[in-house]
């Protein structure tokens, strides 16, 4: 254990290879070993740095997983359990996940090290969500040519819905016809939902000093398909 107790509630948890349950187990306890020092040392920041470090590992968790992935099934040959098993189908059973997540995940690593992603903006996407980086794999596995600027936008991107939109550029292509997209602009207390091109909105009112209306929002709509 380091002399710095937030460090080690976030390491104790993924410096080796627990079961899963008592690597969460000991993490939980670990809160009020940290929160025990925040008190008594009348420290905030300790409780504070521990929990960002949490959010950290939280954050690169998929994209560590999807170089996992990616590096495992490269060396898979070399496993005896090659001869009789693909590794899709070993991921598949170990991580319960079916050949179309595994595929996906894997791509996103296999793009970051292509040297397709201009350096720089490769390193900026390894601190993307893999929900946003997913989508971004799926077009580069499909061969579409994209510009210094376009990877520049992408790597920049604050959320799936521009995205979204900046693949839709890259491609040359429209959303679905008649599908349902929505767009969120807090600032103007409105959501929008498209459809065929024909915008349809709804004008929330609201106590905007509520913090209990404001985490119910946020609730209900950050994480989806919105424009923030």
């Amino acid at each position: 254990m380091s002399n710095i107790p937030e460090k080690d509630m976030v390491l104790a948890g993924i410096d080796q290879f627990l079961p899963t349950q008592k690597a969460q187990k000991d993490i939980l306890l670990r809160i009020d070993d940290v929160m025990e020092d925040s008190v008594t040392q009348n420290k905030p920041d300790i409780a504070a740095n521990a929990m960002k470090g949490l959010l950290g590992v939280s954050q690169i968790s998929g994209l560590a997983f999807a170089k996992f992935l990616y590096v495992m099934e490269f060396q898979w040959p070399n496993y005896a359990q090659s001869k009789h098993q693909t590794f899709e189908d070993w991921a598949c059973e170990e991580f319960g996940r079916v050949k179309t997540t595994i595929k996906r995940n894997s791509r996103v690593w296999e793009m970051l090290v292509s040297g397709d992603v201009p350096k720089d903006y490769a390193e900026k996407m390894k601190n993307m969500p893999i929900g946003c980086l997913i989508p971004i794999g799926n077009m580069w596995a499909q061969g579409w040519d994209v510009e210094p600027h376009q990877w520049m936008m992408l790597a920049n991107a604050p959320d799936p819905t521009t995205i979204n939109k900046i693949i839709r550029d890259i491609k040359k292509v429209e959303p679905k016809e008649n599908s349902l997209q929505i767009e969120w602009y807090p600032a103007e207390n409105k959501i929008t939902m498209w459809k065929s091109g024909q915008p349809h909105n709804v004008y929330l009112q609201y106590d905007e000093a509520d913090e209990v209306i404001q985490q119910g929002l946020e609730r209900l709509l950050s994480g989806k398909a919105l424009e923030k």
